[in-house]
């Protein structure tokens, strides 16, 4: 019902409104103490208003057309508003802008008093008010849901169960704002005022449970299924439990917090391996969206033990939907094939911590920017440092001045590694064919690493030879410094990088050419000490 237009209330009017001024309103309006009865009998006594001026105020409204009803209950004077209905009944069904009655207004700011004498006094003319419905199809009870107003929730109920059935414009009933706002204690209130709630859908098909766990509310879900125990098997039309819900939405505490009540175990576990109208666990769901948080939850837990197994409608496991979504990502895809290689088709720890990583997942192109940059500067000062030699050249025959000292030939040897190295680790990243792109990254990771120690070694060794003559002291302390700085780098990062890159080589080939764990822990030796002999020569 759209709201008509009334005269526009009078500024002294709305004040009075506002503060609750008896003094002014009960004259200016003739209020006086009525018995309810079905007729209104109105005596007018003697006073400088008119009957047709006093009616105009009551049918009065401010710009947004809320009438003195309007404002007396949403600033709490009930007594005062009710006898402004008394004088007026018809301004309980009087609309503002966006289609709200006195009613709406004193849902929206909890006011159960106004509502209760109205209930007691006139009971049938409060039913009919309470069901009045603003511009989103929203009744008093609607609203006092969305503002939380958890006594007036009740009460309501108490006096009309019905009442928590209807739906507004969305098709939302009381009881699914609640949830969705996460109104724990009104959902229990409802609830226990009405337990068939519980069991009834909503109209997207779900019911309140799956909404609980939709929205990750773990208290609700608990006592949903405590409460209500067959609500727990309650399906939605593609024919999934709370738990398939909660892995599609990605609540991964659902999953750690509801394991941890073992009085549960046995139902959770039998509803986490339940399948749903595509042959889905909720292990399965959540491989599909890639929610590595909620995999890892179930498979600690334990509580997948069946689902990891179960083979969907379209005969895939929860590990293989899981490496068809992250198969996408080349570098990831390496990854899986040795992870299946080594481990088998399933989950571990390690498919969880190096796999399923996602830093490895979203970082590595920054990475790769990272390494092609650092790898050009190292490049170009180490060529640099080729042909501007500590000491520089002899004018005679155009030999290093330092050529015979052997600290000068370390330099040259350090530096020329560091070139190498850096030019090695370019050609890792541009190399678009042949190699595998994982394997070009932790190999252009190592020979980064290496070409860094190695260009710090050649700068202490620079600077060694050229400060010996002048300032002994600080040339060798300079040459430890760097010594101790560059060459425990490129130690390190052999022995944390190397294996992985035997391994990702030893992946990539045929099962009778790969080598076994003896043949790579020697082959990771013997570059160790290369790299040590290079420093020491």
């Amino acid at each position: 019902m759209a709201s008509k237009l009334r005269p526009v209330m009078p500024v002294d009017l709305f004040m009075a409104a506002i503060e609750g001024n008896n003094n002014l309103l009960i004259p200016r309006l003739e209020l006086q103490h009525e018995e309810p009865t079905d007729q209104i009998q109105v005596t007018i006594e003697a006073t400088h208003s008119s009957p047709q001026q006093i009616n105009t105020e009551l049918q009065s409204a401010t710009g947004f057309g809320d009438t003195v009803l309007h404002l007396l209950v949403t600033y709490g004077h009930n007594v005062l508003a009710l006898k402004v209905f008394q004088r007026d009944r018809s301004l309980l069904n009087a609309q503002n802008k966006i289609s709200e009655t006195p009613l709406h207004c004193a849902a929206k700011v909890g006011n159960w008093e106004f509502m209760r004498n109205l209930i007691e006094l006139y009971s049938v003319i409060a039913e009919d008010a309470i069901k009045e419905i603003d511009k989103n199809g929203d009744t008093p009870f609607h609203v006092a849901a969305k503002h939380g107003h958890v006594h007036v929730i009740r009460k309501l109920m108490e006096w009309d169960p019905k009442i928590a059935h209807r739906v507004n414009n969305e098709m939302l009933c009381p009881l699914y704002i609640a949830i969705m706002k996460n109104y724990t204690r009104m959902v229990k209130e409802m609830l226990e005022v009405d337990p068939t709630l519980a069991y009834i859908p909503f109209s997207d098909g779900m019911f309140p449970v799956h909404l609980a766990a939709c929205m990750g509310n773990i208290e609700l879900v608990i006592h949903f299924i405590k409460q209500y125990p067959n609500c727990a098997k309650l399906l939605d039309p593609r024919g999934r439990n709370l738990f398939h819900i909660a892995a599609e939405k990605n609540q991964a505490k659902f999953f750690t917090n509801l394991f941890e009540d073992t009085n549960m175990g046995r139902m959770i576990k039998q509803m986490n391996n339940a399948t749903d109208n595509e042959g889905n666990a909720s292990l399965h769901i959540a491989a599909m969206k890639g929610h590595e948080s909620i995999m890892k939850a179930i498979w600690k837990k334990r509580m997948c033990i069946d689902a990891e197994k179960i083979r969907n409608n379209e005969g895939l496991t929860p590990f293989e939907l899981s490496t068809r979504q992250l198969k996408t990502n080349e570098y990831i895809a390496e990854e899986i094939e040795w992870h299946v290689a080594v481990k088998g088709p399933r989950f571990t720890q390690g498919w969880f911590d190096d796999v399923m990583n996602p830093e490895s997942i979203n970082n590595t192109w920054e990475i790769t920017q990272v390494l092609e940059l650092g790898s050009v500067l190292i490049t170009t000062v180490t060529f640099a440092a080729a042909f501007t030699i500590p000491g520089g050249y002899n004018q005679n025959n155009g030999t290093p001045v330092l050529g015979k000292k052997y600290m000068f030939r370390a330099f040259i040897l350090a530096n020329t590694f560091a070139f190498m190295q850096g030019f090695a680790n370019l050609l890792a990243l541009l190399w678009r064919t042949g190699a595998k792109f994982g394997s070009r990254i932790r190999f252009a990771t190592i020979s980064f690493m290496l070409a860094t120690s190695s260009m710090v070694v050649a700068f202490g060794l620079g600077m060694y030879v050229t400060l010996t003559p002048i300032c002994y002291p600080i040339a060798v302390l300079i040459l430890v410094i760097t010594l101790i700085t560059g060459s425990p780098v490129g130690i390190l990062c052999s022995l944390l990088f190397g294996p992985k890159i035997l391994r990702s080589i030893h992946s990539s080939l045929e099962p009778k050419r790969r080598w076994g764990y003896f043949d790579i822990v020697l082959f990771t030796i013997l570059f160790l000490l290369i790299f040590c002999l290079a420093l020491l020569a």
